[in-house]
This record gives C-alpha cells, sequence and structure tokens, in this order.
C-alpha cells in the first residue's frame, strides 16, 4: 500500500512523495517522476508493470502550475529553458540520493521512469552524470542536449515510449533522442504506438516487459 511522506522524511529527501517500500531490503525500487501540472498520485497507474515486491516512489514537483498541479519548471516562460531544466534535474537527483539513503540501495537496483516534462527532467540528470540508475524511462518524453556534454555514470538501459500523434512532443523528437542516446553506446528500446500525448496499451506492455527484464538482471 502506497503512504504518504512525513514531514520529516519531506524535510530530508527536499521533495513531497508517497512510496510503497519493496518487499525486503533487497528489493529493486522504481522511481515515477510526473509530467506538467501532475503530482505524486498521477504517475500511481503504472504501478501494473513494475515487478511484485519492488519498492515504488513517486516525487511531487515543487513548483505549482498555474493550469493546475505542480511541474518541475515553468512551462510559459519565455527563452531558453535549459538552465531551469538543468536545476530541477538536480534537485530530484539529489531528493533521490536523499531516499536511497533512507533505503540503503545501490544504483543497480534502482529504474526511474518519467512522463513527459518528467523523462526530460530525468534525461538530463542521467546525461549530466548526476544520476546513476540502472535504467532509465523516458514516457512521451524526450532528451535533452547536455551542456558540456554528455557524462552518463553507468550503462543504463532505456526504454522510450511515445505516440505517432503526440501534438505536444513530436515524434521525430523521440526518435533522434534515441538515436542520440545510442550514440552513447546506450541499450535503447524505442516503442512507438498510433496514440497522442501518453502511453498507448503496446508501450504499457513493453514498458511492464522491460522493467521486469532489467530488475531480474540487476538481482
Amino acid at each position: 500500500m502506497r503512504a504518504p511522506s512525513t514531514p520529516e522524511a519531506e524535510e530530508y529527501v527536499g521533495l513531497k512523495f508517497i512510496d510503497r517500500p519493496g518487499a525486503s531490503a533487497r528489493s529493486p525500487l522504481v522511481v515515477l517522476v510526473h509530467g506538467r501540472a501532475g503530482n505524486r498520485e498521477v504517475m500511481w497507474s503504472f504501478e501494473r508493470c513494475v515487478p511484485h515486491g519492488a519498492g515504488i516512489v513517486a516525487f511531487e514537483g515543487f513548483l505549482p502550475d498555474a493550469i493546475g498541479g505542480f511541474s518541475w519548471w515553468d512551462m510559459t516562460a519565455e527563452g531558453p529553458k535549459r538552465g531551469a531544466i538543468a536545476a530541477a534535474a538536480s534537485r530530484v537527483s539529489f531528493a533521490l540520493e536523499r531516499f536511497i539513503d533512507l533505503q540503503g540501495l545501490a544504483p543497480s537496483r534502482i529504474v526511474a521512469l518519467g512522463f513527459s516534462q518528467g523523462g526530460v527532467l530525468l534525461s538530463s540528470a542521467v546525461l549530466a552524470g548526476e544520476l546513476e540508475v540502472a535504467g532509465l524511462g523516458v514516457l512521451a518524453g524526450l532528451v535533452p542536449k547536455a551542456d558540456g556534454g554528455p557524462r552518463v555514470r553507468g550503462c543504463p538501459k532505456v526504454f522510450m515510449a511515445h505516440g505517432t500523434k503526440d501534438e505536444v512532443i513530436p515524434i521525430e523528437r523521440a526518435r533522434h533522442g534515441a538515436e542520440t542516446l545510442r550514440a552513447l553506446s546506450l541499450d535503447v528500446c524505442l516503442v512507438e504506438d498510433d496514440v497522442g500525448h501518453k502511453v498507448g496499451i503496446e508501450g504499457t506492455r513493453a514498458l511492464k516487459a522491460w522493467l521486469h527484464a532489467v530488475l531480474e538482471d540487476g538481482r
């Protein structure tokens, strides 16, 4: 059962979150990061893709959004957003490090999934070398250009799910991101679905299979 974080845990981690502990101290952890105008509840629909017994933590954005919910940076601000993305990526990476410290887990036991803005944030953190995980899931998101060149820690496996009719982030940007990551010798799986800005049926099925494979490899 998922449980809200305590004020003490939130202060230590630096973000609000809900979590479901793993079955044991050795259980892997799946991290969920929502998109624009979301909250710590909205990504919980992906719980059905997570292997039985794995822990889950879902973080909540720190910036109230004008259209409701919370975001990781201001999408309405004029000018380049790379600085805001990098700052948000650093903040989430720090929060995850603190949460991992509470759990005592190794990076090989962790997979991080981000939807839309959350996928941009996580891929930015991985490319900046701030986040080390066994697997990265970019769901209806994109891979931003890394300032100063990529500095990936480890060799995370990458899953991308994108709609060919996505009206927010065109499928071409997802394909370009996949090629960018492959050029870094990363194992990338890109699943395209005939949907808009969401994860479709095929993407959800593929995500479940991918999560099980990555977390089994990390045992």
